[in-house]
């Protein structure tokens, strides 16, 4: 009797011994679980042990004997899924896998989109199983998720060649015995490293065993860097709603701004525009103050979350106390009504852009939709605003602006200039779009070009613009001038409800990171067509 005590005492010391990982990953801004991240557990000399995906729910789950004993019982007491072998493979694999009772299982195959190529469902026994899976569809990476009892794991196979098989085949009992088993680690240390497409890699140190549940943010590329909008029109929408009721505290399910989906879409620096239409004639500085007025008046109200900034320094003290910047600008010199007090009273007021014209020409400037474009461009006073705005430290914005107009900016301003909200004209000829010599000017300049969301400046017909036509403005910008020259200038609530399908307001904007990641972009870059390439010129022109 006592031999048969120690034998199970033997027999329960070595089962137990197993340590127990699992969590939960959700995204750091959005707050939502994320699956397919993997989770791949090292020992303290980073030697690979298990690596596993999340679920659908974020979760995952990792077993691990540090003794290397192979467990003697036929019935596994968790259950497990294997690496698919082979891996990579053509065209067909085998996953394997274990379940502690008898129960229903299901086993699915997905794309990286999450779309479900294939499921098999049964009641199986406990013990060790095996279903073949025959290559169906294109090459390229599938996940396979098993669930079984509430509880669900996920792994990734990579198929190498399109196959039109007949995808999951019928589950088949296999081997008792696990598939593989860990060598002995005799380690006291793990690391835990989480790592996804498009997000952050992150490393848990652990420096006990046991069982143990992580819940983990991962911070998207996205969210990790700086994203300045170069131009949002919603004091023009506050302006005409009716009593003014618009406000950009509270989430709404029209527009496209407000400070909650802001937050959503990661915008760190928007910058606030002052555009008075030209149905405000002979009253347009005094139209342009009672913006000015709205928009002080939604900095005081929302001071947790929303504060006005001047330069780069003060940029990134509001952003990095988790709040969102706001650079007031003008859109239009009539707005100045030909006066450089007025011009300096909006400086000392916060704008730190002024668009030179809008789509109406002034008495100093032509406009691009002006038939004059091509011949006629500053006048004197022009070129006195232009220096001026030189030395006050406004970045000058030649979006809207004549063909000829800009060419005599460029032989007056000694400061890279930029284009807040355009297009490639070579990619769609429409007037406010930007010929390829002109984008090399403004690259010469240090300057860069906010390509923007409208979809009649990107594409016909309108309807067919997607986010993937906004990517085609920003590549041929790079592949012509480099990636210092890119950023982004959205122009919404200045574009009516014609929006682009993908980008439909300021909360979509980690959709078109993922694009641009997608398109081989790297993290450096991305970062720099966020926000990186503007934050350089904002901080030459407009100061530390």
């Amino acid at each position: 009797m006592l031999r048969i005590t120690f034998l199970f005492l033997i027999l329960s010391l070595a089962t137990s011994i197993a340590n127990s990982y699992s969590g939960v990953v959700k995204d750091d801004l959005l707050d939502q679980p994320i699956s397919y991240v993997q989770v791949t557990l090292l020992d303290e000399n980073f030697n690979r042990i298990d690596s596993v995906y999340t679920n659908f729910q974020g979760a995952w789950s990792i077993e691990h004997d540090p003794t290397g004993v192979e467990p003697g019982e036929n019935i596994p007491n968790s259950f497990t899924l294997n690496q698919n072998y082979p891996n990579p493979f053509n065209p067909s694999t085998v996953i394997s896998f274990s379940i502690e009772s008898a129960g229903e299982v299901k086993l699915l195959v997905s794309d990286v989109l999450g779309q479900t190529i294939s499921v098999k469902s049964g009641f199986l026994n406990s013990g060790s199983h095996s279903i073949d899976w025959q290559g169906s569809g294109s090459a390229g990476v599938y996940f396979y998720t098993l669930v079984y009892n509430n509880k669900s794991v996920t792994r990734k196979m990579v198929q190498l060649d399109g196959y039109n098989g007949g995808g999951l085949s019928e589950f088949r009992p296999a081997s008792n015995k696990s598939v593989s088993v860990l060598s002995k680690t005799n380690s006291d240390t793990y690391f835990l490293i989480l790592s996804k497409f498009a997000y952050v890699n992150d490393t848990i140190k652990i420096e006990a065993e046991g069982n143990y549940h992580y819940e983990t943010a991962l911070r998207s590329i996205h969210s990790n860097a700086l994203l300045f909008d170069l131009h949002n029109d919603v004091l023009e929408r506050m302006l005409a709603s009716p009593n003014f009721n618009y406000h950009l505290n509270e989430e709404h399910t029209y527009w496209h701004t407000d400070i909650p989906r802001l937050k959503k879409g990661g915008v760190d620096a928007e910058l606030f525009v002052v555009w008075v239409s030209t149905s405000c004639e002979g009253r347009y500085f005094e139209v342009g103050q009672q913006m000015v007025q709205m928009f002080q008046d939604e900095l005081f109200a929302n001071a947790n979350d929303l504060v006005q900034t001047f330069n780069a320094s003060t940029t990134l003290e509001v952003v990095n106390a988790g709040k969102i910047a706001g650079v007031m600008v003008v859109e239009g010199g009539h707005t100045i009504e030909n006066s450089i007090d007025n011009l300096k009273t909006l400086y000392d007021q916060g704008m730190r852009y002024l668009t030179i014209t809008w789509n109406n020409s002034t008495d100093w400037a032509v406009s691009a939709a002006d038939s004059r474009s091509a011949t006629v461009g500053l006048s004197d006073f022009g070129r006195e605003v232009i220096r001026t705005m030189d030395t006050l430290g406004v970045i000058i914005d030649v979006s809207h602006t004549g063909i000829k107009t800009i060419e005599d900016i460029l032989e007056v301003t000694t400061n890279p200039i930029i284009a807040s909200h355009s297009g490639v004209r070579a990619l769609y000829n429409h007037s406010r779009n930007l010929y390829d010599y002109q984008i090399e000017a403004i690259a010469n300049t240090g300057g860069v070009i906010g390509v923007v969301f409208y979809p009649p400046f990107l594409g016909s017909p309108s309807s067919s613009v997607d986010i993937n036509t906004v990517v085609r403005h920003i590549n041929y910008i790079v592949n012509l001038v480099g990636v210092d020259c890119a950023a982004l200038g959205s122009d919404f609530d200045g574009i009516g409800d014609n929006t682009v399908n993908g980008l439909e307001d300021v909360s979509k904007f980690p959709y078109l990171t993922y694009r641009l990641l997608q398109e081989g972009y790297t993290r450096e870059e991305v970062e720099k067509i966020l926000g990186g390439n503007f934050m350089r010129v904002f901080k030459q022109v407009c100061g530390e």
